[in-house]
């Protein structure tokens, strides 16, 4: 469905014409309606649906060109704060021309000072910044906010900003809520219906934790160095923007370096970058000035860097959670894209816990310096009892003792005699166990009755 069938301002829906958004997405169509008419929201959508114009869209059709501060979006990170100003930025700029205002760490609070003296309509926000200078400080007054966004719920509450957006809500007169995230956390969500008194999720996602536009692959590696397997894998796929996801910052380092090292001009983006380091390689990363950027999961929560044609995981994210936020990296929108995953069978117990999440696998392996499709599915071999392994003990015993130095005749039915001699008494001693143990839960039971 189009724009121009809801009820938003002509001028907006020319802005979002002249801008390519045209048809809306499936969790546009669902939640605009409900967001033009003021409702209070909790909606569960994947990363890479386009949830961000899903209330960007609703807040800008309303702001006035009036001196009073009329919306505010939170946003977990600076670069999500960010991306969401610039969205909504050229938007603005084509279309009302209020004043919009951006609130980050890494900027001088003095210039923030000053910017919000002249009472911005939209406020796009860090909640750490929000809190020094809105709440401590009281620049401002908070009552004439409508229409308040918490996007990336769940990271907000892990990065420990519950207070102050419990501060920030208690501040408001009647607002409405919308809090938007890949998963939703109850802590928050209580908040909103407290706030509120909505108390339904949106749930777009429903069963579906994946975009049906990336295609999911494993590559076993057999133990071998996996640095070196990233660089046979760029040099082999040619990928047109590749971004490769380590689980810790110090991997992210070492990465870089090591490719870096054998000539490539590789992208970095993780925390340990300094804000106006982050800020200019960001700015690089967009302008794509690299075809290999290697991050942390700093860039796998509503970053959206366009053009992400395959997303390559070092290995398995620690929560899971983040395997589903770096393949949303790619195949956004209408794009298709490839998530790829180095893994050798000491992960396949994830492997399995990733597969009952949804995710179908393709496989390949990697051997000899090359990347071959496997169409044989390899699986955990089964956990043994304490048992089974006594048994197999007692065979392997039972095989050597019956082998000789030559070969004589008779000799392999006598090593199989011997495996059968050890099965059968282990059969009977399983079967005196199993006796031994009704016996004991049948004389439990009548002790029962007769008490």
């Amino acid at each position: 469905m189009e724009f121009g069938k809801y009820n938003i301002d002509k001028r907006l829906v020319d802005t979002l014409k002249m801008h390519g958004y045209v048809t809306m997405t499936g969790v546009q169509s669902e939640i605009l309606p409900r967001a033009l008419k003021g409702e209070s929201l909790i909606v569960k959508a994947k990363t890479g649906s386009g949830k961000t114009h899903s209330y960007l869209i609703p807040i800008l059709n309303k702001l006035e060109k009036t001196e009073e501060l009329q919306a505010l979006i939170l946003a977990p990170t600076r670069e999500l704060a960010r991306q969401i100003y610039d969205f909504a930025r050229v938007l603005n700029d084509d279309y009302k021309g209020v004043d919009i205002l951006f609130l980050a760490g890494g900027l001088q609070t003095s210039r923030h000072k000053e910017r919000l003296a002249s009472k911005p309509a939209l406020i796009i926000a860090t909640p750490g910044r929000l809190k020094a200078l809105l709440i401590n400080e009281d620049i401002t007054s908070f009552k004439s906010i409508h229409t308040v966004v918490l996007d990336e719920g769940d990271m907000l509450l892990d990065s420990g900003f519950y207070d102050v957006i419990s501060e920030t809500l208690a501040a408001l007169d009647n607002p409405t809520v919308q809090l938007f995230s890949a998963t939703i956390p109850q802590k928050l969500a209580n908040l909103v219906t407290l706030k509120t008194g909505v108390k339904t999720v949106i749930d777009i996602d429903r069963d579906d934790k994946t975009s049906d536009n990336v295609t999911h692959h494993l590559i076993d590696v057999h133990h071998m160095n996996r640095f070196e397997v990233v660089e046979s894998f760029v040099k082999h796929f040619n990928p047109y923007l590749l971004l490769v996801f380590c689980s810790t910052n110090k991997e992210v380092l070492e990465l870089y370096e090591f490719l870096s090292a054998k000539g490539h001009k590789i992208g970095l983006l993780t925390g340990e970058l300094e804000s106006r380091k982050r800020k200019a390689m960001f700015r690089r990363v967009r302008n794509n000035e690299f075809q290999v950027v290697v991050a942390s999961d700093i860039a796998a929560r509503g970053i959206d860097i366009e053009h992400v044609s395959d997303v390559l995981s070092v290995s398995f994210p620690f929560d899971l959670e983040f395997y589903f936020h770096r393949a949303g990296r790619t195949g956004r929108l209408d794009n298709k894209g490839n998530a790829y995953t180095l893994y050798d069978h000491d992960d396949l117990e994830t492997v399995e816990k990733v597969e009952k999440l949804g995710v179908k696998f393709t496989r390949l392996v990697y051997k000899g310096g090359a990347f071959s499709a496997v169409t044989k599915r390899i699986s955990r071999k089964k956990a043994l009892t304490p048992e089974e392994k006594e048994l197999n003990v007692k065979i392997k015993t039972a095989v050597a003792e019956t082998k000789t130095k030559k070969v004589r005749p008779g000799y392999k039915k006598k090593v199989r005699t011997a495996v059968e001699n050890v099965k059968r008494k282990h059969r009977r001693k399983m079967i005196k166990k199993s006796i031994r143990e009704q016996r004991v839960e049948r004389y439990k039971a009548e002790k029962r009755r007769d008490s």
